[in-house]
């Protein structure tokens, strides 16, 4: 009898959880959030994307952190710089995604084409957040 109590017991906790697809559906969409609202100049609404532990790695420049992030949205004036996406790739196993991406930032004088892995985890609030990312060398 107990064991039979487990079993739905953890059927239950299963069903509760989001099927990995509507995880990658959230999470696209986040992104494509995040472009519109930095392109639009709400850089405080785009900083929300950020994991409470954020570290970010651009090779040559000082490790990202979410101290950074913020820090740089309460300042922000009005950017030249706007951003494109094309997501490549969402994995997504429990509370965990990774996602593989191609962005293009023009303006600013300044037009390239950079890849980048972010690491995804889902948040106590039910919400998906950037723990970790790494950009590759822009292309021009």
């Amino acid at each position: 009898m107990r064991q039979i109590a487990l079993g739905l017991a953890l059927a239950g906790c299963a069903a509760m959880r989001p099927a990995p697809r509507d995880d990658e559906t959230r999470i696209r969409a986040r992104l494509a959030q995040w472009v519109e609202q930095f392109n639009s100049g709400d850089y405080a609404g785009a900083a929300t994307i950020w994991a409470p532990d954020l570290i970010g790695v651009i090779p040559g420049r000082p490790d990202d952190s979410f101290d950074r992030e913020m820090a740089g949205a309460q300042k922000a004036q009005r950017s030249p710089a706007r951003f494109a996406l094309t997501v490549d790739e969402v994995l997504v196993d429990g509370d965990l995604a990774v996602v593989r991406d191609t962005w293009k930032q023009t303006g600013a004088g300044k037009d390239v084409t950079f890849r980048s892995f972010e690491i995804w985890r889902r948040q106590p609030d039910g919400q998906w957040k950037i723990a970790r990312w790494i950009d590759a060398a822009p292309e021009p």
